[in-house]
């Protein structure tokens, strides 16, 4: 068990999907998802991977749907493979 799984609030589900990840410090770039939460997901990427934790980011499916949503998100957390990060809803 890894410090991760120990602090998690809710089961994760193992899905992989294409996404679109954007932000500040970097360009715009495809990748998968590892798992998904209520709370959140893991996103793969060495770019993720060196975001400092609290980094707001920008998630969009790249699944050919037309006119996406986009989920802003935080950097909760990385490891070698990429990101967790936590969903940033409004109250």
């Amino acid at each position: 068990m890894t410090e991760h799984s120990e602090q998690r609030k809710h089961k994760r589900l193992p899905i992989r999907t294409n996404v679109f990840v954007s932000g500040e410090s970097f360009q715009r770039f495809k990748t998968q998802t590892m798992d998904f939460s209520d709370g959140g997901l893991f996103i793969e990427g060495k770019v993720l991977s060196l975001l400092k934790v609290d980094t707001v980011i920008q998630v969009q499916s790249a699944e050919g749907l037309d006119n996406p949503p986009v989920l802003v998100a935080r950097i909760a957390w990385t490891n070698r493979y990429g990101a967790g990060i936590q969903y940033m809803l409004d109250s």
